[in-house]
């Protein structure tokens, strides 16, 4: 079968290209970025396509770089084919962000791509990773102890990115470019041993085949197409699993049901954790088993409030059945207390609105006796004015319907109040600081009405 017939069938098989598509081409001027871009040549009229070729100069191997760009721009110029070319200094990047030079230049290179797709309308991005750039990168993630994503190997579509050469050997390509007198840009820094992927080339794979498995790069591509249909399938399950477990989501922010996570599988646990980082980074890098572990250790068991600092400013908390992923900071607000009046007051900081009035004991008091934010108390033991405040330590009252005194601290415990929310319960107190109300939840016994009571303060909270 010729490689020209297997880029078609790899095209077919992955729905990469539509009739009529606008496809950019990552041309280094290396053997596979040319194959890549003289097939699509060829297929051109086929698939009524236009194609765009894109070059970067990563500007680090120096004369040999520009002598790439030229080799390329006189390709373009001989095929008809339009091209825009740009260098960037890859090694400056790489020490400002502290990147590897292989991240580094990948990251400007997408960069590059993506901005020339929005500015030209293009419809895909044309790569040329082949059969045995799969093989190495699958290897490559089992050696790091990667999991089923990571030995999924280079997806052939992702997005807007294409690979039509993916299930292609090298040797193949070079054989490609020999036959049609392509005459590819060598470039001498794949030779050199100093990079992971240069020496698994070089080194372990020649010695794995030759003595262990020489069909290994086919092997390793089809252990790559079984895993990647396994990942997608439990991707999915997944995202479903979590859409039932989202309790409430926004931007830098998700919070999940850990209890009905933790009836799932410890597969689908960590896979939904994972999820959960990558909701706030954007991405899966860096996200390794070791994050995934202290969050599940951190749901299993820590109490209530516990949080966990993940890096990248992320921030996990557990708060009774939730587990709330955040990169939000977590800080009490700024303490206030406000002195009222009869009336109404509004009280931004905590973002309420604070009505209060004197009635005599005959109003039908006992109605609103289910409405939490409505308090009705003795006036004569409170007066025309009284506080409004922030909790603070070694606060203590007398809950309505318990013995003895309570810390509202394990009081506002005890009611599952959220931890990030107990700052802003208002307070009550008497101009002595003696708490009546814990808004919203409990009246103080002392000041509750009794027969004795002649008047009634009646105080409302409207959020």
């Amino acid at each position: 079968m010729s490689l020209l017939t297997k880029v078609e069938s790899t095209i077919e098989k992955y729905k990469l290209i539509n009739n009529g598509d606008r496809i950019l081409i990552g041309v280094s001027g290396g053997p596979d970025s040319l194959a890549l871009l003289h097939s699509l040549k060829r297929l051109k009229e086929e698939y009524n396509l236009y194609l765009h070729i894109a070059h970067l100069d990563h500007m680090i191997r120096g004369e040999a770089s520009l002598e790439d760009a030229k080799f390329i721009e006189n390709v373009a110029r001989k095929w008809g084919i339009a091209i825009t070319s740009k260098a960037c200094d890859v090694k400056a990047y790489q020490e400002e962000k502290g990147l590897s030079l292989e991240d580094a230049a990948r990251q400007i290179r997408y960069r590059f791509f993506f901005g020339l797709m929005e500015e030209l309308d293009i419809d895909r991005i044309a790569v040329g990773h082949n059969a045995n750039d799969q093989a190495e990168t699958v290897l490559m993630k089992f050696l790091r102890g990667a999991g089923l994503k990571g030995l999924s190997g280079i997806y052939p579509k992702h997005g807007k990115i294409i690979r039509p050469l993916i299930e292609i050997s090298r040797e193949e390509i070079e054989a490609y470019c020999e036959e049609y007198n392509l005459n590819p840009r060598i470039d001498k820094s794949n030779l050199e041993t100093i990079y992971l992927r240069n020496k698994l080339r070089l080194n372990l794979i020649p010695l794995l085949i030759e003595e262990y498995n020489n069909n290994l790069v086919s092997t390793l591509n089809k252990t790559a197409d079984i895993l990647r249909e396994e990942e997608n399938f439990l991707g999915q399950y997944t995202m479903e699993k979590l859409a039932e477990l989202t309790i409430n989501k926004s931007s830098g922010k998700l919070t999940l049901n850990c209890e009905k996570l933790l009836e799932l599988n410890l597969a689908i646990q960590r896979r939904i954790i994972r999820e959960g980082i990558k909701f706030l980074k954007g991405s899966y890098q860096d996200i390794y088993y070791e994050h995934i572990d202290l969050v599940l250790d951190l749901i299993k068991n820590s109490e209530t409030g516990s949080r966990l600092d993940l890096p990248q400013g992320i921030i996990v908390r557990l708060n009774y059945h939730e587990i709330i992923f955040t990169t939000e900071a977590i800080n009490s607000i700024n303490y206030f207390k406000q002195r009222l009046l009869l009336g109404s007051k509004r009280i931004p900081q905590i973002d309420l609105e604070v009505k209060a009035e004197i009635v005599d004991k005959i109003f039908p008091w006992k109605k609103t006796l289910n409405n939490p934010n409505i308090a009705c108390l003795d006036f004569s033991k409170i007066g025309e004015e009284f506080y409004l405040r922030q909790r603070k330590d070694g606060d203590r009252f007398y809950p309505l319907g318990m013995t003895g005194s309570k810390k509202v601290k394990d009081f506002l415990i005890d009611e599952k109040v959220p931890m990030n929310q107990r700052d802003k319960v208002p307070v009550f107190t008497t101009l002595d600081d003696e708490i009546f109300w814990v808004g919203g939840l409990r009246v103080d016994d002392r000041f509750k009405i009794t027969d004795k009571t002649e008047k009634i303060l009646i105080i409302e909270i409207i959020n």
